[in-house]
């Protein structure tokens, strides 16, 4: 267990890995929308904002194609498809930026496609989340017991090495989810003695996960075993953290996505997926569950390749033996299900998308794993490679919007299966196809920081980043010298 003097350590660590990936992320966008989820959802804060409701109006000014719509039966109220917390924090974002500005920027190599988002919703949106994501990253690992340098390494793989980064550019609602998810986690990670707040906490977290997107309900059958399973209480005990727990994450759930799926399908168990269907119920399961996982396109492994490592450590490693259990139960628990939706490869996105909310658990294993230093030298050397892999596909997802990637591939007379399936028409390679013509000249990177701004923009960047890590660097020193018992002595007060 860490010492309250850790505890409070770990803070300015999370601080600084807030703010420099808060840094990146803000300058890797490219502050425009990436599907139609990205523009669903902004349309609905846009129309809250300028009408009052969230109802959607098509085409004023987004086209009825480029909306994902769930529609009343009784009264024909159209709505965004997607959870009240997917849409809601983009309000004060919209209301900032229609009052501040930039415009969207028009149509150039580096943005082809017109846009109607403006650009101060997407740069202060999920650059923020993902930017916490990792802090809790962080928090997390140490909090099951990792070391604070293999801590750090989880949340840079987990930063860097997966489609977190390509995500932070967007408005999609993956990051923020993901966040509150590990928020659950953590809070429970404070659960000692006779204290209940850390379980309200964790269900109320899990509660605004779910509000955020309706499927990260599952947690609840993750979660509420570990309440239940603890060995620090009688069964009394358990029942009423259990208890506490589930009115926590009901208080969210029942007005957030029950009386909001009420508002918008009339039904508070409908939540507007009506064309969702299951593999299960086909005589093939098998294909969406090897699917994500091995897909050239979309499979975990081929864009996180650490993610079978991580599973390893969550299972083996050093560590909360029951905090890496039930983080292991969630990878599983997304494999089986996302694998099993018809539309397991996320439709027109970026590699595997479902399963980026659990990117941070799998590199929480590999820290695991690491520290438990049972892999040998080739272990690391294995480790080391498929990070790096994760981070180079990373690279060319955040250098050039994922759309161009696809219309790439339509360009060549890329198959949709061929697409599941082939390597050659894989996203990735469209996105090395991608790299060339930027290399001639053709297109440019999807950064909007850096196409305002030119290179200035990347000296500022490396200076923001430069003054990050020195600042703490100088806590951490600060900390070291004062861990010395002698300095201890000299700085103790003494009456003259």
């Amino acid at each position: 267990m860490l010492t309250k003097t850790s505890r409070l350590r770990d803070w300015p660590t999370a601080l600084a890995l807030f703010l420099l990936f808060g840094a990146v992320y803000l300058f890797s966008t490219g502050a425009h929308g990436y599907s139609v989820d990205d523009i669903t959802n902004y349309a609905s804060a846009r129309f809250l904002v300028e009408y009052g409701s969230p109802d959607l109006r098509l085409d004023d000014p987004f086209p009825s194609s480029q909306l994902m719509k769930a529609s009343h039966p009784g009264n024909g109220r159209v709505t965004g498809r997607y959870g009240l917390l997917a849409w809601l924090p983009l309000v004060p974002l919209y209301g900032l930026a229609s009052f501040t500005g930039p415009s969207p920027e028009g149509v150039s190599s580096s943005f082809p496609e017109p846009s109607s988002i403006l650009p101060l919703v997407v740069l202060l949106y999920n650059p923020v989340a993902a930017a916490a994501l990792i802090a809790l990253t962080f928090l997390l690992a140490r909090r099951i017991g990792l070391k604070t340098p293999y801590a750090i390494a989880a949340a840079l793989i987990a930063g860097f090495g997966s489609p977190i980064w390509i995500y932070a550019k967007t408005l999609s609602s993956i990051p923020l989810a993901a966040a509150l998810t590990l928020a659950a986690l953590l809070a429970l990670t404070q659960a000692r003695g006779q204290r209940v707040w850390p379980f309200a906490a964790s269900g109320l977290a899990a509660g605004l996960a779910a509000a955020v997107r309706p499927d990260y309900g599952l947690l609840v059958v993750a979660l509420i075993p570990f309440v239940l399973l603890a060995a620090d209480a009688g069964p009394l005990r358990r029942l009423w953290r259990a208890s506490v727990w589930l009115l926590a994450w009901a208080v969210v759930v029942v007005p957030g996505v029950g009386i909001w799926n009420l508002y918008r399908t009339g039904s508070m168990l409908q939540a507007g997926y009506a064309d969702q269907t299951f593999l299960w119920q086909t005589s093939k399961p098998y294909i969406g569950l090897f699917g994500i996982v091995a897909s050239p396109s979309f499979g975990l492994l081929v864009f996180m390749p650490y993610g079978a490592i991580g599973l390893w450590g969550l299972l083996s490693g050093s560590g909360s033996r029951s905090v890496r259990y039930v983080m292991a139960s969630l990878v599983l628990i997304a494999i089986v299900g996302y694998g099993t939706f018809n539309d397991w490869n996320g439709g027109v996105s970026w590699g595997p998308r479902y399963l980026t909310g659990i990117a941070p658990l799998l590199a929480i294993g590999v820290g695991s794993l690491l520290q438990n230093r049972s892999i040998g030298v080739p272990g690391l050397l294995v480790v080391a490679l498929t990070a790096l892999w994760g981070v180079a596909i990373s690279v060319l997802g955040v250098l050039f919007d994922y759309q161009n990637g696809w219309r790439n591939l339509w360009d060549v007379g890329a198959k949709p299966e061929q697409i599941l399936w082939d390597p050659h028409f894989s996203l990735v390679g469209a996105h090395l196809r991608l790299l060339a013509q930027w290399r001639d000249g053709l297109i440019g990177f999807d950064l909007y920081i850096t196409h305002m701004a030119g290179v200035w923009a990347v000296a500022v960047l490396a200076g923001v980043v430069a003054l990050i890590a020195a600042a703490w660097m100088a806590l951490e020193l600060r900390w070291a010298a004062l861990s010395i018992p002698l300095l201890r002595i000299l700085r103790r007060p003494y009456n003259s």
